[in-house]
C-alpha cells in the first residue's frame, strides 16, 4: 500500500489517499478528520495504525479518471543534489579528481513540481530543456543536526523525481535556482512507497526513456553522498520537516552530457524507473510564457 496526492475531478477536492492494485482509499475514510495535507499527515498520522484500518474496509475505488497529484505538501521544501554520480559530474564538465568535500546542495519551489501523467512545461523557443530522473527521499519524522547513523528513522518513504533544467538559464548565473524553477519543470510521483518495504542501504536502479528510448542507467549505489549524508548535512543547518523532500541526483546520460545533446521537444513522453517503485511518467510541453 502506497500514499498518494489524488484530485478527484467531478468536484476538484484534492485528498490524500492510499493506493493498491489500481484502486484507492480516501486517507478520510479510513481516518477521519485526518489532515489532507501531506506535511501534516506525516507529522500527527501514525502509518502502521493507519495500514491496519486500512485492511479492515472494503471501501476501495477505482483510480479510473483520477488525476494523481505530485506528493507534496503546502510547507514541503525540496533539497537537491547536484552531480552525485560521478559518471554524471564528468560529462558535466566537473574535472576535479576524487570525492568532493561536501555535498552540492540546491532547492526548488513546490511550484516547480507536477505530477504523474501530467505536462512538465518549458518556454516556447528555449531549446535545452533537459531531464533528469532522480530517487527522491520524503521526510517524516522531524529532526535538526541528524547523525548519519540515525538518518533512515527520519524517512518516511521514497518516490521518483524528475529534476527537469533549462540548461541555458541555469548555465547564465553561478547559481543553479533560474534553471532550476520554472513553474511545472519537473516532476514527482506517482506515489510514495514506505520505507519499510527496502532493505537498507537500497541499491535501486535508476533509469529514464524519452519516448521509449533509454537515456540513463544507473544505481543508487553509485552515489557519491549516499542519503544518510546528505541528510546529515542538510539537517545541520535546518530543521528537517516531515514532507519535506530530497531529490538524491541523476545518472550519467543527461540530455546536456550527449554529443550531439538531446534535449526534450513538445510531446515528448519521459518515463522515469526506478526499482521497487511506481514509475512516473509525464509529457514535455512547450508554452508561450515569458523567458529571460
Amino acid at each position: 500500500m502506497r500514499l498518494a496526492r489524488l484530485e478527484l475531478e467531478r468536484d476538484g477536492l484534492s485528498i490524500l489517499a492510499f493506493t493498491d492494485k489500481g484502486k484507492y482509499l480516501p486517507t478520510g475514510s479510513v481516518l477521519p478528520g485526518a489532515p489532507q495535507d501531506l506535511c501534516a499527515f506525516l507529522k500527527t498520522t501514525g502509518w502502521d495504525a493507519v495500514v491496519h484500518e486500512a485492511a479492515q474496509t472494503d471501501g476501495w475505488l477505482p483510480l479510473d479518471g483520477i488525476t494523481v497529484l505530485a506528493p507534496l505538501g503546502a510547507a514541503s521544501r525540496i533539497f537537491c543534489v547536484g552531480k552525485n554520480y560521478a559518471d554524471h559530474a564528468q560529462e558535466m564538465g566537473v574535472t576535479t579528481p576524487g570525492v568532493p568535500v561536501a555535498p552540492d546542495i540546491f532547492v526548488r519551489f513546490p511550484s516547480s513540481f507536477t505530477g504523474h501523467e501530467s505536462e512538465i512545461e518549458y518556454p516556447a523557443g528555449e531549446d535545452t530543456f533537459d531531464f533528469e530522473g532522480e530517487l527522491a527521499v520524503v521526510i517524516g519524522r522531524a529532526g535538526r543536526a541528524i547523525a548519519a547513523e540515525d538518518a533512515w528513522g527520519h524517512v518516511f518513504g521514497l518516490t521518483v523525481a524528475n529534476d527537469g533544467s533549462l540548461r541555458r538559464l541555469q548555465r547564465r548565473t553561478s547559481q543553479f535556482t533560474l534553471g532550476k524553477n520554472f513553474d511545472r519543470s519537473g516532476a514527482l510521483g506517482p506515489t510514495l512507497t514506505p520505507l519499510d518495504r527496502f532493505d537498507l542501504p537500497p541499491a535501486l536502479g535508476v533509469r529514464t526513456f524519452v519516448d521509449g528510448e533509454q537515456m540513463q542507467n544507473g544505481n543508487t549505489s553509485e552515489m557519491l553522498f549516499d542519503v544518510p549524508t546528505v541528510i546529515a548535512t542538510i539537517s545541520a543547518i535546518t530543521a528537517l520537516e516531515p514532507g519535506d523532500i530530497i531529490l538524491t541526483g541523476t545518472p550519467a546520460g543527461v540530455g546536456a552530457g550527449r554529443t550531439p545533446p538531446t534535449f526534450l521537444r513538445d510531446g515528448q513522453k519521459l518515463r522515469v524507473e526506478v526499482d521497487g517503485l511506481e514509475s512516473l511518467e509525464v509529457t514535455a510541453s512547450a508554452r508561450r510564457i515569458a523567458t529571460l
